[in-house]
């Protein structure tokens, strides 16, 4: 397959299968802040996306964080796990004090990566140093749960959605071309297909469903509708692979219809997000499988351009009027990402502990969530209200790219905070209609697997993933028939993935035990 690197890359972002987790945080009300004495330590940090960076000079958030912990900190950029780059950290030996990152994928799993020396079991030094952290886990006994392996070590200060912001994809459409044409917002797969067939006849749009393939894939966008969902989730108790699921058929036959009839973009399988993002803002599409950020921003860019958009977030698709759809997007409260590991090399563990121990106090929680009172926040009849620093940022940044710079709402080591009062009024409506699934239900939990397991899993599911969507976009193109569907599925049974579901079996049955 020619474009086989660029499937792998998509490949990697399936699967953000959820589950629900009753999180006890900091309190809303703005704490005061207070200043500690200053200690004689830089901390070297490093995050989870090689391609990341901090807006500087100056970046607000950590020049406010180093006046109010005394401890300075070094950023050396970014290092994905399982990358070269990543990997080549590893080899020099040379870590950072604190490694932000996914250790849950880790190979072999987090616990090989204190049993290597690369990073330290947390629980002595939780109980030693972190004090706040250590009442997170007293009163939030799932959290406890998720974040600590099986034989129970913990190992990184973890990143903890809020129920709000565990959805935070889903579909959007143009509420005035379905105004224009008549037509309600459509709720089934049949009534998707009359307005994407409106959409291109009496709209003009030349792909009027558009979107990014791996969060089309991932949240199960369509495939919910039929009851199954790329990859591996929870029926009954038993792990499955939803790919080779007869009813996967059937979805698979309904894009390859869309397909022809030209309703699905046909730049699908390569298109990008600033692409997606453009088509939706110029009329090229009306449907779109996007971030809930993207409501307000797409009405707020095209005042100007089509003064008369209208975008809205709309529920996951399924058969029946009045069913939900099984699958949607809704993440884990912990999706294993962006947590604060402590390096075995590190030669300043206290200080590295209290640092990130910081962010789970009441005062901590406020500068991460919501910046500095009086320059990036007020309080106004006892709720917080963002300053034209981040409405109306004067460099022109964009609300979520003002409120990196003074705070760390997302992505960062913490109990997140809810934070709906900043967030647009369509953002917050299209939220509301995509937890309206039954993904919940089918969730598999931050599981973690041997050292053996791991490596198997891995060796199988590179060839598998692979394949999977190779045949998925072959499908699609009608470069082979749908007849082959079982044939590939016998082909999946060659490749391992029972062995694979098998695994994954133990380490979900092991998980329940903790």
């Amino acid at each position: 397959m020619k474009n086989k690197k660029q499937f792998l890359a998509i490949i990697a972002a399936l699967l953000l299968i959820a589950g629900c987790t009753a999180v006890k945080a900091p309190d809303d009300a703005p704490a005061k802040p207070t200043t500690t004495k200053p200690v004689d330590v830089t901390l070297t940090r490093m995050g989870e996306d090689k391609a990341a960076v901090e807006l500087t000079p100056p970046n607000h958030f950590f020049e406010e964080l180093e006046k109010r912990t005394g401890i300075k900190t070094k950023f050396l950029g970014g290092a994905s796990m399982n990358t070269q780059e990543f990997n080549l950290v590893l080899a020099s030996n040379d870590l950072p004090d604190v490694w932000m990152n996914n250790w849950l994928n880790f190979p072999g799993g987090p616990k090989r990566a204190i049993d290597q020396g690369y990073i330290l079991r947390l629980n002595d030094i939780i109980d030693k140093y972190a004090p706040n952290f250590k009442k997170v886990l007293q009163e939030n006994p799932q959290i406890a749960k998720d974040i600590r392996t099986d034989e129970g070590d913990y190992y990184a200060f973890p990143f903890i959605r809020s129920e709000f912001d565990k959805t935070y994809v889903g579909p959007i459409i143009r509420k005035d071309w379905l105004d224009e044409l008549g037509l309600p917002v459509p709720e089934t797969i049949d009534e998707w297909y009359t307005v994407l067939k409106a959409f291109k006849e009496k709209k003009n749009a030349a792909a009027p469903l558009t979107f990014l393939a791996s969060r089309f894939f991932s949240t199960g966008a369509f495939s919910g509708a039929y009851g199954v969902m790329n990859g591996f989730y929870l029926e009954n108790e038993k792990i499955v692979f939803g790919n080779m699921q007869p009813k996967y058929k059937d979805f698979m036959i309904l894009l390859r219809k869309w397909y022809v009839e030209g309703l699905l973009d046909k730049d699908f399988a390569s298109i990008d997000s600033n692409t997606v993002d453009r088509k939706m803002m110029t009329g090229g599409s009306g449907v779109t499988i996007q971030l809930g950020s993207r409501t307000d921003q797409y009405h707020n860019a095209t005042r100007e351009s089509l003064p008369q958009a209208n975008y809205i977030g709309i529920t996951y698709p399924s058969l029946q009027n009045g069913v939900k759809s099984k699958f949607g997007h809704l993440e884990n409260a912990y999706p294993g990402g962006n947590s604060g590991a402590i390096s075995a090399k590190s030669k300043n563990v206290e200080s590295a502990a209290k640092w990130l121990d910081y962010f789970y106090s009441k005062e901590g929680s406020t500068l991460v969530t919501y910046g500095t009172e009086g320059v990036s926040y007020t309080m106004e009849n006892g709720k917080v209200k963002y300053t034209d620093l981040i409405l109306k940022n004067p460099d022109k940044l964009t609300v979520d790219q003002a409120r990196q710079v003074y705070g760390k709402n997302t992505n960062f080591p913490q109990l997140q905070r809810d934070t709906e009062s900043s967030r647009g009024e369509k953002w917050i409506a299209a939220i509301a209609k995509w937890r309206d699934t039954d993904a919940e239900k089918y969730a598999i939990p931050p599981i973690t697997h041997t050292t053996e397991e791991s490596n198997e899993i891995a060796q199988i599911m590179a060839d598998i993933n692979a394949y999977v969507l190779e045949t998925e976009i072959k499908y699609i193109l009608g470069t082979i028939s749908i007849d082959t569907f079982d044939d590939n599925v016998n082909t999946l049974k060659k490749m391992g993935i029972e062995k694979a579901i098998k695994l994954k079996q133990a380490a979900y049955d092991r998980y329940k035990k903790r």
